[in-house]
């Protein structure tokens, strides 16, 4: 669809831009609405929009009294299906299914003037046309007028749906994992591993069962249900229809959110019939294909349409392959003692860490999944001591587990520890561990099950890192903006040339942040920063770079860039830059520790000191110095402009690899 652009002459500056969001903005007839006409918007959401508009980070801002919705291209994947028309409408519209959680949060922003952040906040929002659960991090600022009143709230947020699903995914299959460890009886664990999906689910009916060499027919010796009838027997794959069957033969969950609706079932009588026949709308079956075979699969059903999750999905299918894993676990071990090699193969390709020791923790066994994780054979590890691999801090905690379990005569313990490599690299482990009794009841050892958690370590911390970091740099962001505006709208200058300077000095943060953003905010070139700064005042051939390759700290970077536009403002106006034949030259060098930049102008007009300082001079001989902890040196040389920049040599982080 073709946007029009309603705007009459220039786009206002906060408006402008080739953004998506930016287009829809300029398009809408806003005299028609409570906002009134954009010329009429107040400065403070004029200037929160023009932010707003050029981040790359997803940003909202809500509006008047009744939080009328405005966003940027970043933000609009999160009211999904209501983009674009939620843009404009007032926030208990948009988010009718959220507001009774989001409403009293954004009204205590407004009365009390304070900020509010929710982490892991549980959401139940429409999609797909379905209540769907959602989880997310994210933060309510509060823009106030010259008064202190809050006249709207700046919303930025992180969709962390995943990272919670999996964390409580992970915490079901550990318990999972325990509850059917103990079992030793093939029915007992399909049991368990039905009744605990089940209630984690809350689903009807959950079965698992074997298949037949056709692939056809599917054997369920017992169901879990709850207020349905069991159908446990021989049921025919084939009468669900031919593309179920087959993606279940293919070892492709089937995923049904209502039998009447649902592509692979909607048009055919004769399915939609074999689902009634079960009391069934709604089904989620992941199937074992091992060996390009199907062996076995595990239903979930529920009488009633219900949306299914990725994390749903993943459930059933890790279920499933526990649950096949653990009654091969248990059939090896009712023939341990006729077979015991199929007994070490099991213990050989558990992915799990298996170690077994003595009461004194000397080694005893270790399967290969403990030794690779530790940086050993099998072979070196046994005789060694379990404590030797263990942080200094975690072997306390190791050896209060073991006193625990000799007072208590047995039990499992399960806690989590730091252990260390042989090559010194760190790991967080999960250890499940028991005593081992002899004939007699006497505990003779110990056994332990280890899982490696590392990589979900690191993940949580990244997260919390994440959020913390996304609210420092909106802080500084505004900082830095309302410090821009307090210096450019002054009494008694030309709204329009105000106007024009902000735009401009806006672009170069941006300029600057998109630079950061480029390499996670840890540094930028020094070449790249005062190109970018240089770009929007002329053809390549007006300007001569050159210099080492020096990387910025973030800060240093940005008041760099602003400084850079500073000159090169003063030179369009004044200088090199304003008529056709002046260049500028820009070069720098490493001297001594020191950093030298020098900014020469040659062939503009005569250049004169002038009477009195502005804001770029004041922002060059104040702040950047400050900022630098150096030097900056103007001369007003008639033949041109120079100045000179001498500082410590910054030290950023090194380029990644």
């Amino acid at each position: 669809m073709t946007l029009i652009d309603r705007t009459t002459g220039p786009a206002p500056y906060f408006l402008q831009g080739d953004s998506d969001m930016a287009a829809r903005m300029r398009a809408l007839d806003w005299s028609q609405t409570a906002l009134g006409p954009v010329e009429r918007w107040p400065v403070e959401l004029q200037l929160t929009l023009s932010l707003c508009l050029q981040s790359t980070a997803p940003m909202a801002i809500y509006w008047g009294p009744t939080f009328k919705l405005l966003y940027n291209d970043a933000w609009a994947h999160i009211p999904a299906e209501r983009h674009p028309w939620a843009l404009g409408k007032p926030g208990a519209v948009v988010w009718a299914d959220i507001w009774d959680v989001v409403g009293p949060q954004f009204e205590a922003v407004r009365a009390t003037g304070e900020g509010h952040v929710s982490l892991d906040q549980l959401l139940m929002m429409e999609r797909r046309g379905r209540p769907r659960e959602t989880w997310w991090n994210y933060s309510l600022t509060p823009i106030k007028g010259p008064d202190g009143s809050v006249l709207g709230i700046l919303n930025e947020g992180l969709d962390v749906t995943a990272r919670v699903e999996l964390e409580r995914r992970q915490a079901f299959l550990l318990n999972f994992s325990d509850a059917l460890r103990g079992l030793t009886e093939p029915t007992a664990i399909i049991r368990a591993a039905q009744r605990m999906l089940g209630e984690a689910l809350g689903a009807d009916r959950v079965g698992y069962g074997e298949v037949d060499e056709t692939e056809r027919y599917f054997t369920t010796t017992d169901n879990w249900t709850t207020g349905v009838p069991s159908r446990h027997g021989v049921h025919d794959l084939a009468a669900f229809g031919p593309e179920v069957h087959d993606n279940l033969k293919a070892g492709i969950p089937l995923v049904i959110e209502d039998v009447a609706t649902d592509p692979a079932t909607a048009g055919s009588p004769e399915v939609q019939a074999a689902f009634a026949a079960i009391e069934t709308r709604a089904a989620l079956t992941a199937s074992l294909a091992i060996g390009g075979r199907m062996k076995a699969a595990l239903y979930v059903h529920c009488r009633e349409p219900r949306p299914w999750s990725a994390s749903d999905v993943a459930l059933v299918q890790d279920v499933a392959q526990r649950t096949w894993a653990e009654l091969a676990r248990a059939r090896a071990e009712s023939e341990a003692h006729a077979s015991e090699e199929r007994y070490r193969r099991l213990f050989d390709q558990a992915s799990d860490l298996i170690v077994t020791s003595d009461l004194d923790r000397t080694i005893t066994s270790a399967n290969p999944a403990a030794a690779a994780a530790l940086g050993l054979t099998q072979d070196e590890l046994v005789g060694r001591k379990t404590w030797e691999f263990l942080a200094p801090a975690s072997r306390d905690e190791s050896k209060r587990m073991l006193e625990q379990k000799m007072q208590e005569g047995g039990g499992t313990t399960r806690y989590e520890v730091l252990a260390c490599t042989v090559q010194g690299e760190e790991l967080n482990v999960e250890i499940s561990s028991g005593l081992t009794f002899d004939d007699s009841g006497k505990p003779v050892g110990i056994h332990l099950v280890a899982r490696d958690i590392t990589e979900r370590k690191r993940w949580e911390n990244h997260q919390r890192l994440l959020v913390g970091e996304l609210n420092h740099r909106v802080k500084n962001t505004l900082a830095i903006v309302q410090s821009l505006t307090h210096q450019t709208f002054r009494p008694g200058q030309d709204p329009h040339e105000s106007i024009k300077a902000f735009e401009g000095r806006l672009q170069a943060l941006a300029a600057a942040h998109n630079l950061l953003t480029s390499e996670n905010w840890e540094a930028a070139g020094l070449h790249d920063v005062i190109e970018a700064a240089l770009d929007p005042f002329g053809p390549d051939g007006r300007f001569t770079l050159g210099g080492p390759h020096i990387r910025l700290p973030p800060a240093t970077a940005v008041s760099l860039a602003l400084a850079m536009h500073e000159l090169a403002t003063n030179a369009s106006k004044y200088g090199a830059l304003s008529n056709d034949g002046g260049r500028v030259s820009v070069h720098w060098r490493r001297a001594d520790g020191r950093l030298l930049i020098d900014w020469r102008e040659e062939g503009g007009p005569r250049v004169t000191a002038p009477l009195r300082q502005g804001f770029g001079t004041r922002m060059l001989s104040r702040a950047l110095a400050r900022e630098l902890g150096g030097t900056v040196t103007l001369t007003y040389d008639s033949a041109g402009l120079r100045c000179a920049i001498e500082a410590p040599l910054p030290v950023a982080l090194p380029p990644p690899v």
